[in-house]
Order: C-alpha cells, then sequence, then structure tokens
C-alpha cells in the first residue's frame, strides 16, 4: 500500500512540470523554468496579438524571450556556473514555450 502511494507521488511529482508548461485556458502562455533547484513561472500575456500577423508573431516570441530570462534570472548569471545554469534553464524553458507558440500560430492560421 506504501509502495503504491509512493509510486503515485513520485509520478505526479514528475508530470507536475510538464502540466506547468501547458497553455493556459485565457490565451496566455505560461513560461516554466527549473533555476538552481527552483522551479519558477510567468504568465505571458498572448491574446492582445493576432497570431495570422508576422508582427504579431515577432512580438509574441519577444515577450516569451523577455519572459524565459526573467524565470531563469538572467541577472544572477555573473559566474561560469551560474551561467552554466541559466542555460540549462533557459533553453528547456524556452523549448517549451516556442512550442506551445506554434501551436497556437497553426490554430490561428487554419481559421
Amino acid at each position: 500500500m506504501l509502495k503504491t502511494s509512493l509510486t503515485g507521488v513520485a509520478l505526479a511529482a514528475l508530470l507536475l512540470p510538464i502540466a506547468a508548461t501547458a497553455r493556459t485556458s485565457n490565451g496566455d502562455v505560461l513560461v516554466t523554468g527549473e533555476y538552481r533547484g527552483e522551479t519558477r513561472s510567468m504568465t505571458v500575456a498572448l491574446r492582445d496579438l493576432d497570431l495570422r500577423q508576422d508582427r504579431a508573431v515577432n512580438r509574441a516570441e519577444s515577450r516569451i524571450r523577455y519572459a524565459v530570462k526573467q524565470v531563469c534570472d538572467i541577472n544572477s548569471a555573473r559566474e561560469l556556473y551560474e551561467q552554466r545554469d541559466y542555460k540549462a534553464c533557459y533553453d528547456p524553458a524556452m523549448d517549451s514555450a516556442q512550442n506551445d507558440l506554434d501551436q497556437r500560430i497553426s490554430i490561428a492560421r487554419a481559421t
């Protein structure tokens, strides 16, 4: 019984970061990254952008880049080991957010 409960808790801990990177229901994108053992998130508003337009997509990408830099704490990455930790946070957070944006663009341009 205890082993089953612990397995469920472990599975939930593994799936939580995946769920955190999912789109929010109101048109925003949730950017999530793990920097030096701490998971941080920031909401990026996109509902004011028409993602059918390239200019709006560029604006969305700019907002996401800014959010990822904040989530991964670019200001504290001064030493070499801190820069390594920043990059380890930045790449997966940016990939996840970019995938989410790509899906939104596909949906917007299909309609």
